[in-house]
């Protein structure tokens, strides 16, 4: 930190300071008498805060410690934050490297339990029960038991569990102009989605009619195709069938869809660059008007709509209905019970301090500023309706209310920035329920975990592309049992057994 800065920092601390005093006489504001440092000096009041990289750019003139968002958030808690953000790839490894180095902040905000399995395992974790109990009433009071679950550990909390706010995230999006002009009905089961894909390609040989992608981050043998996946049941990878966890995509049923997509591929309906298609090719191929269909998430679904029908203005790009399977099953998977982790490194020595930041983060005076900025500049109030000015473009920071929202806030910031015809209509369509979501870290499946992912990837996109024949599935299920697999469903229902 610069000396110009701490200087700023310095003066934004003692004015903190006086309106903690005030909302703690007064009984209201964002920050209280739960903000005083546990050790009483002012080195105490400063936390580095590693938080996930931001989607939006912030303004000239402005960054990440520097912008008025940031110095409320400050002010109103109490403390000065040193903000960090994470790259957007590779995070796992700069965790890992900051952990082993002791050089760690005081606070890492991540969506991605693997981290934190990974993490509280190892013992790097600081136990949070203790601090929550004296310094996190508003946390204790938000978090549902079933979220506090699937952050305990030996019996202990090793995370602030953010509940989950958002209820879907990928749709079928499809130009149905080009089924309108084929005469082709929307389609919904597998059979029709087969019948249409194949008219497309008979009669529209210069477009590809359905996208994929498996090379997203180490490789994703379902990515865009998910849709596809849900209609054969795999839809989520472990599942309760009868009173037992199955692990979805070892099942017979999991041979089906292989030989279906494998179909499509072969007749070059599934585009060819499948196995090398990243998330950027998916969103250039449809702009661009190469493709017909994808699976997509709907925050991606509103720039793809709008870039294509801004050169396309006849043109028609809709969400449909997913492929309904022989046995009646669509859609996808749903949104785990817990949005975000909040972990605090052991090596940080400010546990109290994290917990007091987050629980005078969480008033309502905080979060509407984070979310909306301040009413009468960025917006204004019809009846309970926000309702954003042009001033609020420039302080839409989605770093800061990743470290608590709400499904009122995010719903309204939905409307705010035009995605509720992209979000809306895809609730209804997750239909799986991932049982160790609501699981604790369990030892066998994290040991094994990422080995089993590389092996199901590994084997699925090439029995897909044609790599490898359908009777390598045999053999990829015999690797799976043999290599971690069946000890990790094994441990999942033992765990299963006390959880239901």
């Amino acid at each position: 930190m610069n000396r110009t800065r701490a200087m700023r920092r310095k003066t934004v601390w003692i004015a903190a300071l006086g309106l903690v005093v005030v909302a703690g006489c007064g009984g209201g504001g964002g920050a209280s008498d739960e903000g005083a440092s546990s050790s009483g000096d002012a080195s105490a009041k400063t936390l580095k805060v590693y938080v996930p990289s931001n989607v939006e750019e912030f303004p000239a003139g402005t960054d990440l410690n520097a912008n008025e968002i940031v110095d409320y958030i400050e002010r109103q808690t109490g403390f000065d934050i040193e903000w960090e953000m994470q790259p957007k790839e590779g995070v796992d490894q700069k965790i890992n490297i900051m952990m082993a180095s002791g050089e760690t902040p005081d606070l890492i905000i991540t969506g991605s339990k693997d981290i934190y399995s990974n993490l509280a395992q190892q013992g790097l974790l600081a136990p949070l029960d203790d601090a929550l109990k004296e310094h996190g009433p508003r946390i204790l009071d938000t978090v549902p038991e079933e979220t506090w679950k699937a952050v305990m550990y030996n019996d202990g909390i090793y995370a602030i569990a953010v509940p989950q706010n958002q209820a879907a995230t990928n749709g079928m999006l499809v130009r149905t102009d080009i089924l309108e002009e084929l005469g082709i009905a929307i389609p919904k089961t597998l059979d029709e989605y087969g019948a249409a894909l194949r008219t497309i390609k008979e009669k529209k040989p210069e477009m590809i009619p359905l996208l994929g992608g498996a090379a997203e981050g180490n490789g994703n043998a379902f990515g865009y195709i998910q849709s596809f996946a849900g209609a054969f049941g795999l839809g989520a990878k472990y599942v309760v069938e009868g009173d037992r966890v199955v692990h979805t995509y070892t099942q017979p049923y999991a041979r089906d869809f292989l030989a279906y997509m494998r179909e499509l591929y072969a007749e070059g309906i599934l585009d060819r660059e499948y196995p090398v298609n990243k998330n950027t090719n998916i969103q250039e191929k449809m702009v661009s008007g190469q493709a017909v269909m994808t699976t997509i998430g709907w925050a991606d679904a509103k720039g793809v709509v709008e870039a294509y029908l801004e050169k396309n203005p006849g043109s028609k790009l809709e969400w449909i209905h997913p492929p309904v399977g022989p046995n009646g099953q669509f859609g996808y998977q749903k949104n785990t019970p817990v949005r975000v982790y909040m972990l605090v490194p052991r090596a940080s020595q400010k546990v109290n301090e994290v917990v007091q930041f987050i629980n005078n983060y969480m008033a309502d005076d905080v979060m509407d500023v984070v979310s909306y900025g301040w009413e009468g500049t960025h917006y204004n109030l019809d009846g309970d309706i926000v309702v954003a000015t042009e001033e609020a473009e420039k302080i839409r920071y989605r770093i800061y209310y990743q470290l608590w929202d709400t499904e009122k806030n995010f719903l309204n910031r939905v409307e705010l920035k035009g995605f509720g015809p992209y979000y809306n209509p895809l609730t209804e369509y997750t239909t799986y329920t991932e049982i160790t979501n609501f699981a604790p870290p369990i030892p066998e499946v994290v040991e094994h975990s990422q080995s089993l992912t590389d092996l199901t990837n590994e084997y699925y996109i090439k029995i897909i592309s044609g790599a490898l024949p359908m009777e390598a599935f045999d053999e990829y299920v015999d690797k799976w049992n043999g290599t971690g697999g069946e000890t990790s469903l094994q441990a999942i229902n033992d765990w299963y057994a006390s959880f239901r």
